[in-house]
């Protein structure tokens, strides 16, 4: 009986251990990243109920399915909306790099989470931050480095362009970026420049 009890038990608190989010020490690149996003005074987004405020009061806008030089791929843990100057960031970016590489587009994998869609993902992708993350505050975006002209294949020659274009940016001060190598994308998030 006293096995079936601590069986039972164990079963509870792993349960609730296995529920737990557990923050993990954020670097110093981390916090600037984090800074740069909450500097657009959008506060966490929670839940959906949350975002849809924030867009009705025109906070975050819509960004379209396909655009000069970018295509939004299936975003089933993000929603396609940012803070406007990230979505003047992102037309720049792809003009930028169709000028530099000619007819040829990028795909955007994840645009702004909520808290629950944050969660969810980091059930699936061990990159999904266990810190508030810079997408829960409406002003970051991923781009694929796998996946140009609805293809998914390594091209280090587009790669290595829109890099280049990413660079430009950060020089300018408008915004910040990693690479992240597990899930091949360019995590980007928009500064609040002038």
């Amino acid at each position: 009986m006293r096995f079936i009890i601590g069986l039972l038990l164990f079963g509870f608190s792993f349960n609730v251990l296995a529920q737990k989010r557990v923050i993990i020490e954020p670097s110093k690149e981390y916090i600037q990243h984090l800074n740069a996003a909450k500097s657009h005074k959008i506060e966490l987004i929670r839940t959906d109920k949350q975002l849809n405020r924030y867009v009705s009061k025109g906070r975050l806008v819509k960004v379209q399915q396909r655009g000069y030089g970018w295509r939004l791929g299936n975003l089933t843990h993000s929603h396609s909306y940012i803070v406007s100057k990230g979505k003047d960031v992102l037309r720049g970016i792809a003009r930028d790099f169709v000028k530099l590489t000619g007819q040829n587009f990028f795909v955007v994998t994840s645009l702004t989470r909520t808290l629950h869609d944050q969660n969810r993902l980091r059930g699936i992708n061990s990159n999904a931050s266990s810190n508030d993350s810079s997408h829960n505050f409406g002003s970051a975006f991923d781009i694929s480095y796998v996946r140009f002209n609805h293809k998914i294949r390594l091209d280090h020659k587009l790669e290595k362009s829109l890099e280049k274009v990413l660079q430009t940016y950060v020089r300018t001060g408008k915004i910040y970026y990693v690479k992240e190598s597990k899930i091949r994308c360019f995590h980007i998030v928009v500064r609040n420049y002038k």
